[in-house]
Formats: structure tokens, sequence, C-alpha cells
């Protein structure tokens, strides 16, 4: 089976299309099939990403035409029906990702795997009548390795020891600095382990503030986050994919908003005990941030409480249902 996947990364996008993409990919390779990524080279693409995680990514135009293929998955803000009917000639079926529900799309499978309380009532002004929607963090595209790291893993004591901090592939607002500046301060006994993403510009500035602390460090690009998020205590740090990775990990957390796609879902882990939310990056308030801190500190029960509920979301097996229903 021949799969063309169409998402684009950068330092103002970020690079979580192209990882939940990755995911997918990876998912459908194992079960046979063919996939390249078509992408747009921007400033902080994910080009070597994706070539490092084995597979061809073609760089293309807004007019690049698709090559004909059994399964054509769009992961793009930026495009909807007009686009994806155009690429009917060329593309057998067409799965489409999306979490906005802000604009027509023509597509046979639609997956949302965000939280939402319409359930598919919300896209049903934007689909065919016929798409089959896969909705929910049930089918959360993630790397195989979340799915392994849950088998493992031990339930949590709520106590804090290591605090995970990361801010998604690009963190244009330097969202990483402010907080371990926050953190290193108020609580220098607690191991901070910040993970900057591929095409995070202020890398070497963090490393600065790093080297001088012997509980915190500094890793760029790396390929280990599920054993990093089984082997913490407290995530703060970005919405978005990353969500349901912790998910599936059971990793309770602190989120700050960095782009307005990641708003809605911090506010609805909160609303049900699975997280902090502490709004937008440009709201950022460190005292609030400190207070929180603070006060799951001294809190362990309601830090095994929200793991509880955060881990009853998500398995980490989404993306081989996703791959086997297109299989199929």
């Amino acid at each position: 089976m021949q799969v063309v996947i169409r998402a684009d990364a950068s330092r103002e996008i970020g690079h979580g299309h192209v990882m939940r993409c990755l995911s997918l990919a990876a998912s459908l390779r194992r079960r046979g099939a063919e996939v390249r990524f078509f992408c747009r080279s921007l400033e902080g693409h994910a080009f070597s990403t994706v070539g490092q995680a084995g597979f061809h990514c073609q760089p293309v135009g807004e007019d690049t035409p698709i090559p004909p293929c059994d399964w054509l998955v769009v992961d793009h803000y930026g495009l909807d029906a007009s686009w994806e009917s155009a690429q009917r000639k060329n593309a057998k079926q067409i799965l489409v990702i999306d979490d906005l529900a802000n604009r027509p799309h023509d597509c046979d499978v639609l997956l949302d795997q965000n939280l939402n309380p319409e359930g598919p009532a919300r896209y049903l002004q934007w689909i065919p009548t016929d798409c089959q929607q896969l909705l929910g963090p049930h089918y959360a595209l993630l790397h195989k390795n979340f799915a392994i790291e849950r088998a493992g893993l031990v339930s949590r004591t709520g106590q804090i020891r290591k605090v995970l901090i990361c801010f998604g592939g690009s963190d244009a607002p330097d969202a990483t600095g402010c907080v371990v500046d926050v953190l290193a301060a108020a609580f220098p006994h607690l191991i901070l382990d910040i993970v900057a993403g591929p095409a995070n510009t202020h890398a070497a500035q963090l490393q600065e503030r790093c080297v001088w602390h012997p509980l915190i460090t500094l890793s760029v690009a790396v390929n280990d986050m599920a054993q990093r998020m089984a082997h913490a205590d407290l995530f703060v740090g970005a919405g978005g994919s990353m969500t349901w990775e912790r998910a599936a990990l059971a990793l309770p957390g602190i989120t700050l908003s960095i782009a307005n796609n990641q708003a809605m879902l911090c506010a609805a882990l909160a609303e049900r005990g699975a997280g902090i939310d502490l709004g937008p990056i440009e709201d950022f308030d460190e005292k609030a941030l400190q207070e929180q801190v603070s006060r799951l500190l001294d809190d362990a029960p309601r830090m095994r409480d929200m793991s509880e509920k955060l881990g009853a979301l998500c398995d980490g097996r989404g993306a081989g249902r996703v791959s086997k229903i297109m299989m199929a």
C-alpha cells in the first residue's frame, strides 16, 4: 500500500503535526505499507527528523501535485476541502487529521485525537456524510515506545523528585527558559530534566542556565521521550500532542499553552482534574507556577489522582488502531 503524508513543521508551526504523522507512518510501515512525506521547506523544518526515522521527505511548494497513492494523509491547518478535492485524481482515499473543526474537508476518514464533548456532531457540517470519524485519545498517534513503557509502568507514588520540562519542537517564545528560571531558583532540590526540540533557537542560552546547576540537565532532539516521561514525577510544559504521550504514562503536569490550538485541551484536562492549566505563555505568572509546584510537593494524593485520571484517557496504542483501519 502506498501512503503519502502531507504535513509541515517550522519554528512557527511547531513539530507536533509531523511527529504524530511519523508515529502513524511507523505503524503503517510495520504492516507493510510504503510511506512518503511531502513537506514545505520552512524555517525550522523537520526534514532531518523524518529522514532519521527512515522515511523519504520531499520538499513541496503550494502547487506541487501529490503522486498516485492508496492513501493521502493530510495534517495541516492551512489546507481544506478545496485542496483535498484536487488530490482525488491521484489519491484513492484521504485521511484528514484535524482538531479545529473550522473548515470543510473532503475526506474518507477524519481523525481528531483530542477530547471534544460535542463528539461527532462537531464535524458534521465540515465533512461528507459518509466520512468515518475517529475521535478521542483512543486514536492518539504515539510512538510505539509509549505503549511499551506503559506496560511496565510502576504505579506513581505522588512524590515529586524529578520534573520533566518540554515545550515541543521549536518553543518560539522560550517558555522553557521562563519555567527553568522559576523552578531552579525556588526549588533547588528538584532534578530538572529539560528537553529542547530540534528547532529550538534558545538552546545555547538554556545551556548557560544549566551548566552551573548539578541537578539540571538539558537534552536536544531526544528520541527517548517515553523513557524520560516514565521516570519523571511531574511535567511542566506545553499542551498539544505531548498531552497524550503523558497520558499513556500517567504523568501529571502543569501546562502553559504556546499555541492557540492547545488552550482548549489544557482547559479540558484541568476541568477533569487530570492536570493544572496556567493559561497561555503570554500571561505567564511566575508566582502562580511557584505556588502550584509548592502545593503539589505537599499533596501526594492529588498527584496520584491526577495521574490516574490522565492515565485512563489513553493507552498509547492509537497509531496501531488507525493504521489497521487504513490497511483494511
